[in-house]
């Protein structure tokens, strides 16, 4: 199935946000607490840094780390980056020094670039401080980057035990928040940001409002009810958020009243359950509700289902949609035939929402194919490893994974990144992985000794440790259990039930 086919005017968010700042300058831009930033002022900003990084010895097609706090700095910074023609590679300052140095080492940047941040990492790379940057008078204008240059590299949990850098262009962002910025509508003053950068759940409420000309309001963290939820004369456009997220809030003592704080709830990064809507009841009565999907290699989101809360479809989960514009559907099986309406199959999203593919790596692979291979015309296409069906409505609904890829809170988790990581530990033999379901899910791990232990606490302790320093924390197990046997079935395939239940009997 096909996204309607429609002629995005902008190839570039730098082209966009361009000409707010000529046509609107004086429009708030970023809303950090009481301080606000203007479109003039961003734009302006966006040069000075992309002058400082020329001095720097940053060229158009080069890699920049960015530091990736949620201020107007950094907001400027990763204008600026593209503006230049270069690419920035967000770096989420919560990361253990270990994945920060993985993603250094994948993506080999000419510089970094923050917003006054102290206790870098890589000492020995230019760093440009965009708070100490000297306004330029009238800072030099660029030539704009091209649809099909490099806007940003995102890393994501790798199968191999070393994150993927999935490289996206300016093309594909630009298609991405014009057809976004079609479901949000244009009431309301903007979006929360909230989530960190290195993650796609950013993505949406940090450019869609931009390329719209409203505001982007960032939040300390994704806990903070107030700045999230509180009443509004202002309503936000559009908030995003995980269900795990939703579900948190939920069980609070005042849990939030959406209808008061926005007019459009989007879900993404994990399967929405409609029992969660049903649970939200009359506290999004009137808000528009979008179920958003599409994992980082296709450009942020590549499909949506727009529903609301008086017609809660009765799937077992909500449905995905229909693609983006000018993106394609494929529902295959392994030999990548097309099945039938109504019947299971992998979905391989093809057209302007495909990334240009992963850092290091030429040409097609494993995940990456070209279109011809599925009947259609020449280009990129990528399998997602996601299970879904074509309902009759001629909507996706997605069924779950092909693989043993997990999502915690809406983080996608490779398990092969994690068993690396905890078979590396020194007296490990084996491990097995759960997800414990709650108001916010948890990751579990099952760990099998080399030989027998004495003080299974200490070794679990161990192991949560060495993980903790080498992974985000959305990846690290909140339970290690330490069992003397990880049971498998018939079939070969882990019992996590049954290695649970083993592991609760010998305490």
């Amino acid at each position: 199935m096909a996204g309607v086919v429609r002629t995005v005017e902008d190839d570039s968010v730098v082209r966009i946000v361009r000409r707010h700042a000529m046509l609107r300058p004086d429009a708030v831009a970023v809303q950090s607490g009481r301080s606000l930033t203007t479109y003039g002022q961003l734009w302006h900003r966006a040069l000075v840094v992309a002058a400082a990084l020329e001095e720097a010895g940053v060229g158009p097609g080069d890699r920049v780390a960015l530091w990736a706090e949620r201020t107007a700095g950094v907001t400027a910074a990763a204008l600026g980056v593209m503006v230049l023609g270069a690419a920035y590679v967000p770096i989420d300052p919560t990361h253990p020094g270990e994945r920060t140095g993985a993603v250094i080492a994948g993506s080999r940047p000419a510089a970094l670039v923050h917003d006054g941040a102290a206790g870098l990492p890589a000492p020995g790379l230019p760093a440009v401080d965009v708070s100490t940057l000297a306004d330029l008078p009238v800072p030099p204008e660029r030539t704009l980057p091209r649809a099909e240059d490099i806007a940003y590299v995102v890393f994501t949990s790798g199968s191999t035990g070393t994150p993927k850098g999935v490289m996206v262009a300016h093309g594909s962002l630009a298609n991405y928040v014009s057809w976004c910025g079609s479901i949000v509508g244009t009431d309301g003053i903007g979006s929360p940001l909230f989530a960190s950068l290195g993650f796609d759940l950013a993505m949406t409420s940090l450019w869609v409002p931009l390329a719209q000309g409203r505001r982007v309001v960032t939040v300390a963290g994704p806990w903070d009810q107030a700045t999230l939820f509180d009443s509004r004369n202002d309503k936000y456009t559009f908030i995003k958020l995980t269900p795990s997220h939703a579900r948190f809030f939920d069980v609070l003592e005042t849990p939030p009243r959406y209808d008061r704080a926005t007019g459009l709830l989007m879900f993404g990064g994990e399967g929405l359950d409609p029992a969660l809507i049903t649970a939200l009841g009359s506290r999004i009565d009137g808000v528009r509700l979008v179920n958003h999907y599409g994992p980082t290699e296709t450009t942020i989101g590549c499909c949506a289902y727009p529903f609301d809360n008086a017609r809660l479809p009765s799937t077992p989960t909500v449905p995905i949609g229909v693609p983006a514009w000018n993106t394609r559907a494929y529902v295959v099986d392994e030999q990548l035939r097309p099945v039938a309406p109504g019947q299971p199959g992998e979905l391989v999203i093809a057209g302007r929402a495909v990334a240009a593919g992963y850092i290091g790596e030429q040409g097609f692979g494993e995940k990456f194919i070209d279109e011809a291979d599925l009947g259609g015309g020449p280009g990129r296409a990528y399998r997602t490893g996601d299970v879904v069906e074509l309902l009759p409505e001629q909507t996706l609904l997605y069924l779950g994974r092909r693989d043993d890829q997990l999502k915690v809170n809406g983080h996608r988790v490779e398990l092969g990144e994690l068993r690396h990581h905890v078979l590396a530990v020194p007296g490990v033999a084996d491990a097995a992985f759960d997800i414990s379901r709650g108001p916010v899910d948890s990751l579990e791990l099952f760990v099998r000794p080399g030989q027998q232990v004495s003080d299974r606490e200490a070794l679990a302790e161990m192991v949560h440790k060495s993980l903790a320093s080498a992974l985000p924390s959305a990846l690290v197990p909140q339970s290690v259990r330490v069992v003397r046997e990880i049971v498998f079935n018939a079939n070969g395939k882990c019992d996590v039930v049954a290695t649970r239940r083993l592991a609760e009997e010998s305490g």
